[in-house]
């Protein structure tokens, strides 16, 4: 990894991957219980939830392992508490109840599926699965018959030392995965899916310091990945010392990082990743009034094939001007996007629709971009509005239509 290392502002990206790396393991207790022995049944139909909870509040005492064995346990909201993991043997389900008309509600929301809240030393693992039973929730939201917040698959608040492992996550009603104010979390072996139009099933939704994401593969109907750190009223995280590695990401919006940026991120690095087939793979999104500062961030060796918008970077999410003269310099404050020193190195890309789309806002463009070694086909080439310090290094991109390069008031080199 040293040969992709490079210096940001006198910040080496290095510190950034060690501090990153998953030295802080959650630390469980040796004491089992199963949930048979708290009468859980495993035909599918039986509602768990009392069963489950029991063994959890159990282990809540003194730390220790809930045991999910091989069947189908049909359950609704948990709660899941300090020093304990969840394990859930292979052809073990975990089946989320799907009859909204008797979810628990509580202030206003949904209850989330597996709820962990101002906790420490917790883990999910085993090679079981857990099924949100989604289908009907898309089907209502779409409908617009829910007035509330569907549940999210698991939500992790204000916790520490958490790891997620081999587990199989599918068709949450929400998010998979929604992680904020974490540290020393490692998340790797796991497999998330979700079909393509399913709604706002996001993958990974982190907001975290020192993480770790390695060898998951992700396929959902919203971002693959997302940092998101909140935003002026409510949330804001900083965030710092992330490596995402070794992941696959199919169908999905791809690895994004916003769009509520307000908390700051430092020191990402994304490498070795394949992409095939993500609406985009390498996302920075954000707006004024949402905005806050992303910097040193790498993408290295990474694979992006048959991506609509492959690198999208832009500071007006959700929708850009019609033309980059339209708009006007606005005063900055501390909710303006701030991007800097970005890196992409080592990277193919091939069936894109359009090659590069960079767009700052006028008044704080977006500084310090540089493409090393990156090989890009595309139907269409780079758009690149307000930017400074854009560089391309032994990097070509080969649109098949219209022109290489668009752009206004933007410093580009070397294309």
């Amino acid at each position: 990894m040293k040969k992709h290392i490079r210096l940001f502002t006198g910040l080496v990206l290095l510190a950034c991957t060690a501090h990153a790396q998953h030295t802080a393991v959650p630390n469980i207790p040796a004491n089992q219980f199963s949930i048979i022995t708290y009468g859980a049944v495993a035909d599918g139909k039986t509602n768990n939830t009392a069963a489950i909870q029991a063994a959890l509040d159990k282990v809540k005492e003194n730390g220790g392992t809930v045991l999910i064995p091989k069947g189908v346990f049909l359950c609704g909201p948990l709660v899941m508490y300090s020093k304990t993991q969840l394990l859930l043997e292979k052809d073990a389900v975990l089946l989320l109840q799907n009859d909204i008309e008797h979810y628990p509600v509580n202030n206003g929301k949904y209850q989330n599926f597996i709820q962990i809240s101002g906790a420490s030393d917790v883990k999910i693992s085993g090679q079981g699965t857990i099924d949100g039973q989604g289908q009907i929730w898309w089907d209502k939201f779409t409908a617009k018959q829910l007035t509330i917040r569907r549940p999210q698959m698991l939500f992790i608040d204000k916790a520490e030392r958490i790891e997620i492992a081999d587990v199989t996550f599918l068709n949450p009603p929400n998010t998979h995965l929604s992680l904020k104010n974490a540290r020393e979390v490692y998340i790797h072996n796991i497999t998330i899916q979700a079909p393509a139009n399913s709604r706002n099933t996001d993958g990974i939704n982190i907001a975290a310091k020192n993480c770790t994401i390695e060898n998951c593969t992700i396929n959902t109907g919203d971002d693959n990945i997302a940092l998101n750190f909140g935003n002026k009223t409510a949330n804001a995280f900083e965030c710092e010392n992330i490596l995402i590695r070794k992941c696959t990401f199919g169908y999905g919006h791809g690895m994004s990082i916003g769009s509520f940026t307000a908390g700051g991120l430092h020191h990402v690095l994304v490498d070795n990743c394949t992409f095939d087939g993500t609406t985009s793979a390498i996302r920075i999104k954000s707006a004024r009034g949402r905005g806050g500062i992303v910097e040193n961030v790498t993408y290295s060796n990474l694979s992006i094939k048959n991506c609509k918008w492959p690198v999208f970077i832009s500071a007006y999410y959700p929708k850009e001007p019609d033309s980059p003269e339209i708009d006007s310099v606005v005063a900055v404050n501390d909710q303006t996007p701030v991007y800097r020193n970005i890196n992409l190195e080592h990277i193919t890309i091939t069936g894109a629709t359009e090659a590069v789309k960079i767009w700052g806002v006028p008044e704080k463009p977006i500084t310090g971009i540089a493409f090393d070694d990156v090989k890009i086909n595309a139907a269409k080439g780079a758009t690149i509005y307000n930017a400074t310090q854009v560089k391309f290094i032994h990097s070509t991109i080969v649109a098949t239509k219209g022109e290489v390069l668009k752009k206004y008031n933007a410093e580009v080199t070397g294309l």
